[in-house]
């Protein structure tokens, strides 16, 4: 069987994703539009797509036997090693580098040898992926599943184009210039926003669906894998022909001009999509400017403002795509618009600018079941619906704990438990000169030998962050489509606040007879999409089970002692469901068992209901030593969560 290793499929000959090819494309031309996430399922020629284009590229030049493939053409970018200018230059072929999910942070942003540092006293560098990447593509699938620690570095490497290696009091940065590619199936949970953002394009792919080009996948496929080379040629003057059109729209790029007037479109059409922050903006500039170049032109006509609008924006909301028709109208509005406002003048021009705010900032809310009362328009009081304040406690929210992984601030050394992983260098160093000290002779030079009983761990610590159990009533104590859309719309604007602040989230649901755990404790809850749209509500109230399994969670938490755990008790008040003694004193019970625990607990009516003499809610918060929060008389209470939450975190 011949062997396709050291063979790729073409570019050229990709059949259809002609938006995930022209993405790639604009990338290769320009690298700083910032990358390209692709969304679709598996097996859509995604990867096939991004390893083509590194085979088509040209090769770079390169600092011979760099490890970071310094650029000998770019003195402001170059390695320590190689700023002494001493180098010989070489060609390389552009690779893909691909960061596999399971990945450990000192594999992607490399280490300090610890056998030279120790032995030579030098500060050595083994490289991680990230050095790997640097003028390469960074290859990055599933990219919304990554580590949290990972997603970190990422960020800062995105940010300022250099990777920095601190390890044992010693600290290396060398240059990480890479074109980010990601790809993602949106089904298994979004991307982390500040990573999104940092992504300049955004494509969707889907199987193609049309018989004749389906049949010319498999026949390509086919003759490809019978003859590599013979395919390879027979597609060879394409090839050159697209590799031609990149080398010439790079060298026109830097002549490529914009009229203010589009600058306008640009800026108009984000406003008018509700998109925060500016970065939007520049991607779709970059962009229009690129897809100028492509086209050998030096003035961005509408039509590139268009294309470009479409890559960067089309698909970058995850309720709702916007397809060529819809983005071609906005542009077109936005065109009028501005026509309008200069015949008009300045006064006006300034008025639509301010109406131009007020559309985008109401985008964001078009798919609320109610409209939000007027109070809530200029932000919630939250000292009205606070009902019970409990008791002010120990502030421990942002304090520094114990890491337990190699993540925080390297505070002290310790003796090691197990295997030495995260080494304590100087420490280390001091237990062997201490033992060696006595054993030198008089004037002769001191020879420091390290051994294993010298090893010292780091101890590190880090700000701590909360591990948040909602329980949630699902019970059928009012209309079930209704509490059921409100369910979800409070448990998707935690999980957004929990990402925001890196906080643990785990969601207990309650109906029937028990209780169940719809998301277990996680830092990714946004990867439980489905079960949180799959939730449905009915049956009696088990308050009691709600809260017991949702304090059997946060008792593990306390024993680790690393997060926070905060309670968030969601329901209307009214159990009807015991476990032992009677459903009120069961969740009563339990409730004194979070104040004995001194679990931070806010209970969280949401609902209108009917009462029958006692607040069932209040109870709770006075047993739990907890904070009552009464919304039943807002019609979107969602609204109002992620503040409860921001405020709950200053008492924790």
């Amino acid at each position: 069987m011949r062997l396709l290793k050291n063979f790729i499929f073409p570019f050229s000959a990709i059949v259809g994703q002609e938006n995930v090819k022209k993405a790639l494309i604009l990338n290769a031309i320009n690298p700083s539009i910032g990358g390209v996430l692709i969304k679709g399922d598996k097996g859509t020629g995604k990867t096939t797509a991004v390893r083509a284009l590194a085979d088509l590229l040209p090769s770079l030049k390169v600092v011979k036997g760099c490890p970071f493939n310094c650029n000998p053409e770019d003195p402001d970018s170059l390695c320590e090693s190689c700023r002494s200018g001493d180098f010989e230059v070489e060609e390389k072929k552009m690779r893909v580098v691909e960061l596999p999910l399971g990945s450990t942070e000192d594999r992607v942003v490399g280490s300090i040898n610890i056998e030279k540092a120790l032995k030579e006293g030098s500060k050595a560098l083994e490289p991680g992926i990230l050095a790997d990447a640097n003028r390469n593509i960074l290859y990055v699938d599933e990219i919304n599943l990554l580590d949290d620690n990972l997603v970190d570095v990422l960020l800062d490497a995105a940010a300022y184009g250099v990777n920095i290696v601190e390890r044992e009091g010693i600290s290396i940065a060398h240059p990480s210039r890479f074109i980010l590619v990601g790809t993602m199936n949106p089904a298994e949970g979004e991307l982390r926003p500040q990573l999104s953002d940092r992504i300049g394009l955004h494509i969707s792919v889907h199987s193609i669906m049309d018989l004749d080009k389906r049949v010319q996948i498999m026949e390509r496929r086919e003759e490809f894998e019978k003859d590599p080379a013979a395919f390879r040629d027979k597609f060879q003057e394409k090839q050159e022909e697209i590799l031609g059109s990149i080398v010439t729209a790079r060298k026109v790029m830097g002549n490529v001009s914009i009229s203010k007037d589009l600058m306008k479109v640009i800026a108009h059409i984000c406003m008018d999509m509700g998109v925060d922050g500016h970065r939007a903006d520049i991607a779709i500039l970059k962009t229009a400017k690129t897809v100028a170049a492509y086209q050998n032109m030096e003035e961005v006509n509408q039509e590139h403002v268009e294309e470009a609008a479409l890559l960067v924006l089309g698909e970058r909301f995850h309720k709702s795509s916007q397809g060529p028709e819809k983005i071609k109208e906005k542009v077109q509005k936005a065109v009028s618009d501005i026509s309008e406002d200069k015949k008009q003048g300045t006064g006006q021009n300034q008025q639509n600018s301010s109406e131009g705010k007020k559309r985008g900032m109401k985008l964001k809310s078009l798919e609320k079941e109610d409209e939000k009362v007027e109070a809530d328009e200029e932000g919630p009081d939250l000292k009205k619906l606070l009902k019970m304040k409990g008791k002010k406690k120990r502030r421990l929210y942002g304090k520094r704990v114990d890491s337990k992984t190699q993540k925080g601030k390297y505070v002290k050394s310790k003796l090691p438990k197990d295997a030495a992983g995260d080494i304590a260098i100087d420490a280390t160093l001091r237990a062997a000169a201490l033992k060696s000290a006595g054993t030198q002779s008089k004037g002769a030079r001191m020879s420091l030998k390290v051994e294993s009983d010298d090893l010292r761990h780091k101890v590190r610590k880090h700000g701590a962050r909360a591990s948040i159990v909602l329980v949630v009533d699902i019970s059928g104590s009012m209309f079930t489509e209704r509490k059921a859309n409100r369910v979800k719309g409070i448990l998707n604007r935690v999980i957004e606040d929990a990402n925001r602040h890196n906080d643990k989230v785990s969601v207990v649901g309650f109906k029937g007879e028990d209780a169940e755990i719809i998301i277990p404790t996680t830092r990714r809850a946004g990867s439980f999409k489905e079960q949180v749209d799959n939730i449905t509500v009915g049956g009696t109230t088990p308050l009691a089970s709600g809260i017991k399994k949702g304090f059997e969670i946060l008792k593990k938490e306390k024993m680790r002692d690393e997060y926070v755990p905060m309670m968030l008790v969601m329901t209307d008040g009214m159990p009807n469901v015991a476990i032992e003694e009677g459903p009120t004193k069961d969740a009563l019970n339990i409730a004194g068992a979070l104040k004995e625990n001194e679990i931070h607990t806010i209970v969280i009516n949401f609902e209108r209901s009917v009462k029958y003499g006692r607040n069932m809610n209040m109870e709770l918060a006075l047993a739990s030593g907890g904070r009552y929060y009464d919304l039943e008389e807002l019609k979107n209470p969602e609204d109002v969560v992620p503040e409860i939450l921001r405020n709950e975190r200053r008492e924790l």
